[in-house]
């Protein structure tokens, strides 16, 4: 088996379980984390195999199971998780009782509660993105792997001064050592989209492309589809005509749940579903936002879960931050540009192209486009898409 590298294992009793185990492998990895599911690889449907997996990977997830007939292959993953003092958590689904997602294996401690999370069907992104969460935020990973840096580090340093001792040479070791070493460079952001519409004419959903300036009317439904050619941050925000906003995407409310990985397809909103535009407050426009870093209106957008932003605030929160974004596209920017974290915009980089599968738009439309649009920026790239209101009515069947 050659060796690979992922940030997550997926233990379940097999890869199906209901469904279950593709619905959460599918959520990590839209946030970005590289999940192994058990009996997806041929290689390493053995024991053996599966240990080598969690051997090389720090967070293990399990997941409750429905009981059934025949040998159940978690209690063994647990136990060389448990071995080899991997990042543990619980996802478990109340309906399965599952003994060993609730009371873990004989001899060894009960899992803490910061290590079980519940699994709502019926809000199953929230559910995922709760993992997500913690895995990202989890001390005990961290703390193992600052231990690991330090051994390393320590080991080098002795080498360092050992050769520096012999050649009479230590102040130009430490000089040396402590050369910060330059990040590597970012290619200027770029953002590749696509939006359709529907709309019910005759009895029959007929698909229009949306574009900026495109015409809508109460009932018809919109879809994005976007990649990104960098791993970075996105948002997609709605503003209707009565000034009210609502974020699209990321679909969970917490820090993080806006990361998005390059030549990564997602369609806003999510699992097949459309925006429908309301009667009452109709739509005014659609903005599609990413870039290298987080933009903290946005984010702040995103994760307010509570209603605590009345909506004026909401709104000057979106116009302060797209407003900001479209006057920096048209103004000239000195060089270099950084990141927050330090790494340069470097013209000539590529970006990563869109994904080979891109989404199709609905069907019904010879003029659909069936590639993205780019949409190229510096630190960030953003999409305004205004739309005007139908005035004449249309009789709809």
């Amino acid at each position: 088996m050659k060796p690979v590298e992922y940030d997550v294992y997926l233990c379940c009793r097999h890869a199906s379980d209901g469904g279950m185990v593709s619905e959460v492998a599918a959520g990590l990895a839209r946030v970005g984390f590289r999940v192994f599911v058990p009996g997806r690889d041929a290689g390493a449907d053995t024991g053996p195999g599966r240990q080598r997996i969690i051997e090389r990977t720090l967070d293990f997830v399990l997941l409750s199971a429905p009981a059934e007939g025949g040998v159940d292959p978690r209690p063994a993953d647990l136990a060389h998780a448990f071995k080899t003092r991997r990042n543990i958590l619980v996802l478990a689904d109340p309906a399965h009782g599952d003994a060993l997602a609730e009371t873990g294996l004989p001899g060894r401690p009960r899992f803490a509660d910061w290590q079980r999370v519940t699994f709502d069907p019926e809000r199953s992104r929230e559910s995922i993105a709760l993992v997500a969460h913690r895995l990202v935020n989890s001390s005990d990973i961290e703390d193992r792997r600052l231990m690991r840096f330090v051994k390393r580090a320590a080991v080098t340093v002795a080498l360092l001064l050992a050769v520096a001792v012999a050649l009479r040479a230590v102040p130009a070791a430490v000089k040396w050592w402590s050369r910060p070493a330059a990040p590597q460079p970012l290619p200027r952001y770029v953002l590749y989209w696509a939006a359709y519409g529907q709309r019910l004419q005759g009895g029959q959903w007929a698909a229009f492309p949306l574009t900026d300036g495109s015409t809508v009317a109460a009932g018809d439904q919109i879809q994005l589809a976007f990649s990104t050619g960098s791993d970075g941050h996105a948002y997609v925000v709605a503003r209707d005509t009565q000034g009210g906003v609502s974020v699209l995407f990321p679909g969970a409310t917490v820090r993080g749940a806006s990361r998005v990985r390059a030549a990564t397809a997602h369609q806003v909103p999510g699992g097949g579903r459309w925006f429908a535009v309301d009667a009452r407050t109709g739509l005014a426009a659609i903005y599609l936002v990413a870039g290298h870093d987080p933009l903290e209106n946005l984010e702040e957008l995103a994760e307010e879960g509570d209603g605590s932003l009345t909506p004026g605030a909401r709104l000057e929160l979106l116009s302060s931050t797209v407003s900001g974004l479209l006057d920096g596209k048209r103004a000239a920017v000195p060089r270099p540009v950084r990141t927050r974290t330090g790494r340069e915009i470097v013209d000539r980089l590529a970006p990563a192209p869109p994904p080979a599968a891109w989404p199709a738009g609905p069907a019904g439309g010879p003029s659909m486009r069936q590639t993205p649009a780019v949409q190229t920026g510096l630190l960030s790239a953003v999409v305004e898409i205004r739309l005007k209101a139908e005035t004449t009515p249309r009789h709809r069947e």
